[in-house]
């Protein structure tokens, strides 16, 4: 990735969270709890409403029923998990105090914290995580990944829970404090999960800095500060540690057109907005009252493949595909500006303990339209048309699926691009029929590359991939699920990368940065790839 030869004022972190941490002892000591209290010096920092400009408005708050990212960036802020992830990339206890792993990988043996105090006034204890944990692994996307592993959970005392599973299961920790599509355990009170149920929630009370008030549907959240939160002791990093609520409030704003979000906080009415286009850059850069945020790398635009249905169910077709696609001509297309767009083959960001050198050496990259017509021939295609199916609305997406019906077209493939708005993509390509071809947005922050496997394996997700290959790749996540050393499991995850790129269930094309922008009153912020608003403050200038 190029850097930019001017002076970025944003806070760049490398907002990755990947690496999974598995020991068969791995403990920290039990904290003394304690409400937050203002350090010394600090009172100048307390007070005022941080107002936050959201993309999008989510559908309810539960994140136990829905994968909509807008819901966690919100109850981040009310819901706290067992474990967090640090800006070192590790998993780390947070309403837990340790934990120990047993039996060969078998039994998650979890100490809580005590003296933690729900937004009621009620302390939180194992029941309370008995409870949550049951509706999770029920409801929750990243839960029923584990269920099919789980035995039981066992409740040891007031302040002691132990997980157990039928195999060796290593990814339970990452999975656990996962931020992903709303993947993480949140603890609720057991009154409160027991009183919903599996019904979407419309109650929400949790252990965080900030107590919900109320949401106004497509408008707004409105939260104010818990005065009774009780902090992690330890230094704050990434997500874990400590957690202190400066503001009053945070009022989070759905605000859809990113000319109001860029002009709000231009103007002060907004303190943070998320999403404005790379586009924008120079105007952010040179205003004296904004700064720009940029979170990088972030995410990737994956090409998804129907393996199911012809041409594509061809693996010579399939690389043919690989070979059409000019990386650096289509993140021109979809991104533009170099400095916010990168080709590297690895799934995982370079600085992480999941990535591999050369991830795709002689695949990824390697443009070639004669190759590709070669291919063609050798996968006997007859000329029907490929459909690719993209968002309208989507500038990313549109533009790179414009690119790439050019280039496939260059290297022989006959191509028919249908644009829809989001609902019908989703509801076309969820089909085994009627299409070939989608361009999808995936974060690098996945906690574990267990989680690739929802994706990766036979008929998993939308790939229709069902074939020896497949079978293969199946075998390979179940080596790695049961593998608890750090080194070995890495071997296995680097079986996994070179088997992705020899059979093609998908093709990686750039990995790109957002950018989101605050106002120069905001300080404190930590960038993170899903904006959260503790140990920030408002200085008025």
């Amino acid at each position: 990735m190029k850097k930019a030869n001017r002076k970025i004022k944003a806070i760049i972190s490398l907002i990755l969270v990947t690496m999974l941490s598995m020991m068969f002892t791995a403990c920290s000591s039990q904290e003394d709890a304690k409400p937050q209290e203002k350090a010394e010096g600090a009172d100048s920092k307390f007070g005022g409403t941080i107002t936050v400009a959201q993309k999008m408005t989510p559908p309810h708050l539960d994140s136990d029923k829905s994968t909509d990212w807008a819901i966690s960036s919100i109850m981040n802020h009310v819901y706290e998990g067992l474990f967090e992830f640090d800006a070192n990339f590790e998993p780390q206890p947070h309403l837990a105090a340790s934990y120990e792993i047993t039996d060969g990988g078998k039994v998650y043996d979890v100490k809580l914290r005590e003296e933690v105090l729900f937004h009621n006034g009620k302390e939180m204890t194992s029941e309370d995580v008995e409870a949550s944990f049951n509706r999770w692994i029920k409801n929750n996307d990243a839960g029923n990944m584990v269920a099919p592993y789980f035995d039981k959970l066992e409740v040891v005392g007031p302040y002691e829970v132990k997980f157990m599973f039928k195999e060796p299961y290593a990814p339970f920790i990452s999975v656990l404090g996962s931020h992903v599509s709303n993947q993480k355990l949140v603890i609720r009170p057991k009154e409160l999960v027991e009183k919903f149920g599996d019904n979407i929630m419309d109650e929400h009370i949790g252990t965080g800095p900030y107590k919900f008030v109320e949401w106004v549907p497509d408008q707004q959240v409105v939260l104010e500060r818990f005065d009774d939160y009780v902090a992690s002791e330890k230094p704050a990093s990434g997500l874990a540690g400590e957690r202190i609520a400066y503001a009053d409030k945070i009022v989070i704003k759905s605000v859809p057109e990113q000319s109001t979000r860029l002009a709000g906080v231009q103007t002060g009415e907004f303190q943070f907005a998320e999403e404005i286009p790379q586009d924008q850059y120079e105007i952010v850069e040179s205003d004296p009252n904004a700064e720009p945020v940029i979170v990088t790398p972030d995410g990737m635009e994956m090409v998804i493949i129907n393996c199911g249905a012809a041409p594509f169910n061809n693996i010579n077709a399939r690389r043919a595909l690989a070979s059409a696609i000019d990386m650096e001509e289509l993140g021109r297309m979809m991104i533009g500006n170099e400095n916010f767009w990168n080709v590297d083959g690895c799934i995982y960001p370079k600085g992480t303990v999941w990535y591999q050198e050369n991830s795709g050496k002689g695949v990824y990259n390697n443009y070639d339209p004669a190759k590709a017509k070669e291919l063609l021939k050798e996968a006997g295609y007859d000329g029907t048309p490929i459909v690719i199916v993209s968002g309208q609305d989507d500038k990313v997406e549109k533009q790179g699926a414009i690119a790439l019906k050019g280039m496939l077209e260059k290297a022989g493939f006959n191509v028919e691009l249908q644009l829809f708005d989001r609902p019908t993509v989703v509801e076309k390509r969820s089909k085994k029929e009627g299409w070939n071809l989608h361009l999808s947005y995936f974060y690098m922050a996945c906690p574990d590359p267990q989680v690739e496997g929802a994706w990766t394996g036979t008929n998993a997700w939308i790939s229709n991939w069902d074939d020896e290959d497949s079978r293969a790749m199946d075998e390979i996540f179940a080596r790695m699920m049961k593998e608890t050393d750090k080194d070995k499991r890495f071997e296995i995850v680097k079986e996994f990368y070179d088997k992705t790129w020899e059979t093609l269930p998908y093709i990686k094309t750039v990995e790109y940065s957002r950018m989101h922008i605050s106002n120069s009153e905001l300080k404190g912020y930590a960038n993170s790839c899903q904006p959260f608003f503790w140990n920030t403050w408002i200085e008025e200038e």
